[in-house]
């Protein structure tokens, strides 16, 4: 535990960061917590749910999507490192030029669940597709390329 004097330094235990003081809760900590919005979700089939603002239409078309030879996808989990892995792929990709927009990363790294079959079909070769299903809903063939990214969420 810590002194008097050194979380008044850091104006209460909110503010510190070590493992002791980041389980302790407080009034202004509960506060941020109770202001958090959820997403609400929609069930997809297959025991699936996905955010409502994915169209069930497209991800029912990202269902069906049948892989190419040179398609690359990059298979994770939620927030486990998608978007840095498609900026670290699109670089490879592109010789070291970074995207110049966003609309030219969306387009050249589709996220196939919200996005669709017709963005990964359209999208510019060579290309990385991004996808959060799980394995027995990601659309597989033995000659596409697929990097799955995983981390410890401590």
């Amino acid at each position: 535990m810590h002194t008097a004097s050194y979380l008044a330094e850091r104006k209460g235990p909110e503010n510190c960061r070590c493992n002791l003081c980041f389980d302790i809760p407080s009034s202004k900590m509960a506060d941020k917590e109770e202001k958090k919005i959820l997403p609400d979700y929609q069930d997809a089939g297959f025991g699936f749910n996905i955010p409502k603002m994915f169209s069930i239409d497209a991800y029912n078309s990202a269902l069906g999507y049948n892989p190419r030879p040179d398609d690359m996808f990059i298979v994770t989990y939620p927030k486990c490192g998608t978007t840095w892995v498609q900026n670290i792929v699109g670089c490879i990709f592109r010789e070291g030029k970074p995207f110049t927009s966003a609309i030219e990363f969306l387009t050249s790294t589709p996220f196939l669940e919200m996005a669709g079959a017709e963005a990964a079909e359209s999208m510019k070769r060579p290309g990385a597709i991004k996808l959060h299903l799980p394995f027995n809903l990601t659309p597989y063939s033995k000659d596409a390329k697929y990097i799955f990214v995983a981390r410890n969420q401590r």
